[in-house]
């Protein structure tokens, strides 16, 4: 994992705010703020209006604690009075022990996250949130990308060296002059938030055209679609209790098919694009949430060797390890930070359930998966000789398309682990990867190893 202990010790901006003077909870809250250097207070809710106001009302997140023998319409009501008093805020609920997050009432507020006791104390869900939350809402864009005298439809910003804060530089619905242009491009970076990234694609595909350079812009502008889309369903999958129709749920999957359907037509090409999306978005959150890699990474690989359905691939990369956020963070956590990417054997059984969890997940939700996207995402841990899981699936069985998204994983896992360490080329690890594979032959087919040695250059 990357030191991000430089880039956040001088953070002056408020991340958490912890509304709750629970020993239990501020003991587990300081868990994930001292693995993060997040920023934060903490301070008994009763004494919330001795605060000062300005100070608070900065907080990205607020953290709040059912008490145990607080009504449900008592603790509602101080919901809705801290969405008030916070109107910038993200909350996030914990609810009592005796509770699931289901019985929170009172509020329909898309800016309330509860969760239940178990999940705030077992699984990676608080601390995916508050990364997802404090440390995830820009996009890194190049100034480049954009032209003097066009307007805008949507906010540029610049990150303060000190107090990491985001300022706006160029403003929606405002012409980007000349001057302005050349004096944001002296910045070391500049950002849109992840909100405004079909609108930065729209700007994109209107200036640049589909070869050479502008390719390349277009392809990375959809990969950050993709990745806001992704964003978007996982809060569904992962948070959202109260349930709107399922029409919202399908429409929001189609957003993102449709969005992975633009994409594809780009990875055909004869660009390689391999380090474009390796290189795309960087940061802790990032480091954990590798999804949209994988799933590209994979839909490549099916796209240039003909192997399997590159759309299946790419929704299924997106979706099957959703249930990792389900299951201890212990183990979730040894699979996603180990550099074998494995975890111990003690550990295995509640591990191998997270695929399962995952389409249950989608199901529930009514997800219109297809039945070849249900079928890949329970095989992406299945093996060629039979001793994978969930259910040792035949060989003959598995479907190409999750072969194709375990061998996209391992190229993701030497990406943040090998390419750091060594330094080494990302078309030397690729290669490195296949020909290991492909002398250990347990894994992976033979000949589906050398149907995709092509797509790998």
């Amino acid at each position: 994992m990357t030191d991000t202990r430089t880039q956040t010790l001088f953070r002056q901006k408020l991340e958490l705010l912890i509304l709750s003077g629970d020993e239990a909870i501020l003991n587990r809250a300081k868990e994930i703020i001292s693995r993060h250097f997040l920023t934060f207070k903490q301070m008994p809710y009763s004494e919330l209006d001795k605060g000062s106001r300005m100070d608070l009302m900065r907080a990205q997140m607020v953290l709040m604690v059912q008490e145990e023998n607080e009504e449900l319409s008592s603790f509602a009501g101080r919901v809705d009075q801290v969405l008030n008093l916070f109107p910038r805020s993200r909350i996030v609920t914990v609810m009592a022990a005796s509770l699931s997050r289901e019985n929170l009432e009172g509020t329909q507020n898309q800016r309330v996250t509860p969760l239940s006791q178990s999940e705030f104390n077992r699984t990676l869900k608080f601390e995916y949130i508050c990364l997802y939350r404090c440390r995830a809402q820009y996009f890194e864009i190049q100034i480049g990308d954009l032209f003097p005298m066009t307007t805008m439809t949507f906010p540029v910003f610049v990150r303060m060296p000190l107090n990491q804060r985001y300022l706006a530089v160029v403003y929606s619905n405002s012409v980007l002059s000349d001057e302005r242009f050349q004096r944001v491009g002296k910045a070391e970076s500049t950002y849109i938030q992840n909100r405004d990234s079909e609108k930065y694609l729209d700007y994109i595909a209107t200036y640049y055209d589909t070869s050479g350079h502008g390719l390349k812009k277009r392809a990375r502008a959809l990969f950050l679609s993709l990745c806001h889309g992704a964003l978007h369903l996982n809060e569904i999958l992962l948070f959202d209790f109260k349930s709107p129709e399922p029409e919202t749920f399908r429409s929001r999957y189609e957003v993102v098919q449709k969005t992975a359907s633009d994409l594809l037509q780009l990875l055909g090409t004869e660009e390689d694009l391999w380090d474009l999306f390796r290189e795309v978005l960087k940061g802790e959150f990032y480091e954990q949430w590798r999804a949209p890699w994988i799933a590209v990474y994979g839909a490549m690989i099916a796209k240039k060797s003909g192997q399997g359905d590159p759309l299946t691939v790419l929704m299924a990369g997106l979706l099957t390890d959703v249930g990792l956020f389900d299951i201890d963070d212990k183990v979730s956590r040894e699979f996603l930070t180990s550099e074998s990417r494995t975890v111990r054997e003690e550990q295995q059984r509640e591990f191998s359930n997270h695929p399962i969890l995952s389409l249950n997940r989608c199901l529930i939700k009514g997800l219109p998966l297809s039945e070849e996207i249900k079928a890949v995402m329970v095989c992406t841990h299945e093996r060629f000789d039979e001793k994978g899981f969930p259910n040792q699936v035949p060989a003959d069985k598995i479907p190409v398309e999750a072969f194709i998204l375990q061998f996209a994983e391992k190229i993701d896992q030497g990406v943040l682990t090998t390419m750091k360490k060594n330094g080494v080329g990302f078309r030397f690890l690729k290669e490195k990867i296949w020909e290991a594979e492909n002398n250990s032959a347990d894994a992976f087919p033979p000949a589906f190893l050398a149907a995709i040695a092509e797509s790998l250059l």
